[in-house]
């Protein structure tokens, strides 16, 4: 159970048993830490975080997409910060940041952990929403469309938090997604990202950055 002290969040959790209650139990607050971002504006989205000259960029997708492969193939000019999952928080100053978050589901399935700097947020100037393809292709989607997908992405982080909540709580969590997605998709660019098996789809990427300089 959280208490809030001040802008203090203090967890207490019983003693972990087996990998897999750890994993659950960890899930669970780093999505109540998630949760009281949301309140703020934030979103936490199924998806990868990188940074470029100082730029965050968001690969999100289902799982399955590519999100881990796409983190590993980044070149050195690139830094992977993490490879399925990102906290967005909303700065007082109405820009966007973006924070790395754990992957608990390697604890859960008894791979190894990894480490995320979780502190190291960077100042969020794209999202691309993933899909396979023969060719490398970043376009704009409608921001319909936009808003769609980043409720998506971000619901997608939400199933054991909301397991075994009312209704009500879970109707209102809902909408304050959606309209946070609605706040971002107006301040951030949300675009389709088409990559192939082999090519070199942060080319795309750069060149959609560098055009909003």
């Amino acid at each position: 159970m959280p208490l809030e002290r001040g802008k203090m969040i203090s967890c207490s959790v019983s003693p972990f048993s087996t990998p897999k209650k750890t994993a659950f139990r960890l899930m669970r607050i780093s999505q109540v830490v998630a949760h009281y971002s949301e309140i703020r504006g934030g979103l936490l989205v199924h998806g990868a975080l990188a940074e470029w000259n100082g730029m965050g960029v968001i690969l999100a997708g289902p799982g399955g997409v590519g999100k881990t492969t796409a983190s590993e193939r980044l070149p050195r000019r690139w830094r992977s910060l993490s490879d399925d999952t990102a906290l967005i928080v909303l700065a007082p100053d109405g820009t966007y940041w973006a924070h790395p978050w754990p992957t608990w589901s390697r604890l859960w399935q008894g791979d190894k952990p990894g480490s995320w700097d979780v502190q190291a947020a960077v100042k969020l100037s794209l999202i691309c929403m993933m899909t396979q393809n023969k060719e490398d292709r970043l376009y704009g989607i409608s921001m319909r469309q936009a808003i769609s997908e980043l409720v998506d992405v971000s619901g997608q982080t939400f199933a054991i938090l909301a397991s075994g909540m009312d209704k009500g709580a879970l109707r209102h969590i809902n909408l304050m997604r959606f309209q946070n997605a609605v706040a971002l998709s107006k301040k951030v660019p949300v675009c389709r990202l088409e990559l192939s098996r082999y090519g070199k789809f942060w080319q795309e990427i750069e060149k959609f950055l560098v055009s909003r300089r």
